[in-house]
């Protein structure tokens, strides 16, 4: 570990390491506090682009593999073109994470992200879990395991609102899906619609991300607790690029130490320093909360 960090500005002044300490502890705080925000905020849409580029938590559940970093993602889900995320937001609660999740990473919001890092791309949003890795369109599309149904994003099957999307879900029937999900008797979810929420000008895309939001709020009876939403694959090579916020961990899940692990890789890889922030869901009326704790940072990391 150097004693010193160079850092710029116009002196290009020296940060010496109880400095640097500092900077880092002020750097997980701020994020926990820029986290807090954005989950407490609820616009309908950023000056009429989605939600999702200024308010709300986008989080990606991983479990460390020695395949492969966290951040590169399952290769299956590379070769689909696309990459699983739930949204975390004040006004649609999140009580549980997918595979029972326990740490993960978070991006920043798009249009607040860090100058120089990569800007990522939502395609779709599924008020629940969206059974995406059979799915075409990366994601987005038709779905293998309902031969006798078409899915499609939601404008292209007359879905505009959210009350028309619970309306549908309520009256379809369940799906013939022998490879669905064992543990939830409700299988309809397999073939719902997913909302188009690709940031382009002239569309409908922003208040289609609102109304799958509203789904959340109008229909209880879910068969997950969580969403999905379909981010475009992106090139790994330029990971260092990536917007990561946060490496997360749910308290009382037991994941502290894989989001240290982790942590130490990116820190290895990129001389970075990203922090552990603990996550405690929404339960009942108390909202999401999100904490910065020194002790929560591995050991060989300065922070």
């Amino acid at each position: 570990m150097k004693a010193s960090i160079v850092t710029g500005g116009l002196l290009g002044c020296v940060l010496t390491l109880p400095l640097a300490l500092t900077a880092h502890a002020d750097l997980g705080t701020d994020t926990a506090k820029a986290m807090q925000a954005a989950y407490n905020a609820t616009p309908q849409h950023c000056e009429g682009r989605p939600a999702y580029g200024c308010s709300g938590i986008l989080l990606r559940v991983t479990k460390p593999s020695d395949k492969y970093f966290t951040w590169n993602n399952n290769p299956k889900a590379v070769e689909k073109g696309g990459i699983s995320f739930s949204y975390l937001r004040a006004d649609a609660p999140i009580t549980a994470l997918a595979e029972s999740a326990r740490s993960g990473y978070s991006l920043a919001p798009v249009l607040q992200r860090p100058a120089g890092t990569m800007k990522y791309r939502p395609l779709c949003a599924y008020p629940t879990d969206g059974d995406t890795w059979t799915r075409d369109k990366a994601g987005c599309g038709d779905n293998a395991q309902t031969p006798d149904i078409k899915e499609d994003r939601c404008d292209k099957v007359g879905i505009n609102t959210a009350e028309q999307w619970v309306n549908h879900y309520r009256n379809s029937p369940q799906p013939y899906a022998p490879d669905a999900w064992k543990g939830n008797p409700d299988q309809r979810y397999i073939a719902q619609c997913g909302f188009d929420v690709r940031d382009k000008a002239g569309t409908q895309n922003a208040d289609n991300f609102y109304q799958a939001l509203r789904v959340m709020q109008l229909m209880n009876d879910r068969p997950f607790a969580w969403n999905e939403v379909i981010v475009t694959a992106w090139d790994e090579s330029r990971f260092k690029e990536l917007p990561i916020q946060s490496f997360f961990h749910i308290e009382g899940r037991g994941g502290l130490g894989d989001a240290q692990m982790v942590q130490k890789q990116w820190h290895d890889q990129t001389g970075k320093f990203i922090p552990v922030i603990a996550i405690r869901l929404s339960a009942g009326d108390t909202p999401a909360q999100f904490t910065y704790r020194p002790a929560d940072q591995h050991k060989s990391v300065p922070h």
